[in-house]
């Protein structure tokens, strides 16, 4: 629920070749260190899923690092990976019908 939207973004992003186990393993790591002191305190091994858009878009971040690191990328690297994936995320707006 937290890895996977995220390396699927980040993937998708740079127009990765491949998805490898580099990039699980940098999404994971990228999970643990949003893990708050809070988090921990109240119980949590995750961040709230309150913040899961926010989750995501670090995690895909730094897969789409990953991916460049990794020779990957179909696509050149982004002057700011971070605002470029911010760009291309879902935002979901519904009309009000009534």
């Amino acid at each position: 629920m937290y890895i996977f939207p995220g390396v699927g973004l980040g993937a998708l992003a740079c127009e990765s070749r491949q998805v490898t186990d580099g990039m699980f393993l940098i999404a994971a790591k990228t999970l643990a260190s949003l893990v708050s002191e809070e988090d921990l305190a109240m119980g949590r091994i995750y961040p709230a899923l309150s913040k899961i858009r926010e989750v995501s878009l670090k995690i895909a971040t730094a897969v789409a690092e990953e991916v460049h690191h990794e020779g990957l990328a179909r696509l050149p690297r982004a002057a700011n990976i971070e605002a470029d994936i911010r760009a291309r995320m879902f935002q979901p707006v519904y009309r009000n019908y009534v």
